[in-house]
């Protein structure tokens, strides 16, 4: 395995593997095994990435595969916001390499990073119950640097093909610093309106034609935001609000 050097905050620490099934799965091993809050773990390659519902994360060669392993006495509604945290990260890392115009970078609710319409990055939060009582969360982020899957519900894209050139290495430094940053402000919910807020800034503009896909429906309809919780409001044809905190949005 080639050296590699990443710089990262102070009280952090990381695990760099060549190859992993999942990064997520090598955190939570990890903190089970007593693994401390702040981990870093890193594949070169990933064998087996999963994204949300169970699905399969195609990792391709070249593309930054890693996980953060915390530990929290948050209760499960505030574990859930760090997926927003995470998500305006992952937005700062692309915006900060950035040096060709693109039409827009947009985080899509409740996991996902686009690039002018198509699937660049992803986030999958994952917890188990330590031994101490506390929530060992893992984030798994990953983007796409070099080379992009062919999705059949919707296009996606990577970073190089948009003329922005990254290394795994340098992705993580970036992503690693405006993490800690966030969550920082975050304070364990304290400051999840402040985080609402930039993540809404980031995100699909309000008023947004969207389609939801949900487990046995799909809805159409206006896209108004997130609410303080995190879910996603969606004002239907008939003109009625919804609150949803489960499903997969497609901009129509």
């Amino acid at each position: 395995m080639p050296e590699i050097k990443i710089s990262l905050p102070e009280g952090y620490a990381l695990r760099i593997f060549d190859t992993l099934e999942s990064t997520n799965s090598e955190a939570l091993r990890l903190a089970s095994e007593g693994g401390t809050s702040g981990l870093w773990v890193l594949a070169l390659n990933q064998s087996g990435g999963r994204g949300r519902l169970g699905r399969r994360w195609e990792s391709l060669p070249g593309n930054l595969f890693t996980s953060l392993l915390l530990l929290t006495d948050c209760a499960p509604r505030q574990i859930a916001q760090l997926g927003f945290v995470a998500g305006i990260a992952l937005h700062d890392v692309v915006s900060s390499l950035s040096k060709a115009p693109f039409k827009s970078l947009t985080l899509k609710w409740p996991n996902d990073l686009l690039l002018d319409g198509m699937k660049a990055g992803g986030i999958l939060l994952e917890s188990s119950v330590q031994n101490d009582g506390r929530q060992g969360v893992v984030i798994g982020i990953g983007l796409n640097l070099s080379a992009h899957p062919e999705i059949l519900d919707q296009p996606a894209t990577d970073l190089a093909a948009q003329g922005i050139q990254a290394t795994q290495e340098d992705a993580l430094e970036r992503l690693a610093s405006s993490f800690d940053s966030w969550l920082n402000i975050w304070n364990s919910g304290e400051g999840f309106a402040e985080i609402r807020s930039a993540w809404s800034e980031r995100a699909l503009e309000i008023n947004s034609s969207i389609r939801v896909k949900l487990a046995d429906v799909l809805l159409d309809g206006v896209y108004l935001g997130i609410d303080a919780t995190g879910a996603l409001m969606l004002e239907e044809s008939d003109g009625s609000e919804r609150c949803i905190t489960t499903g997969d949005v497609f901009p129509l």
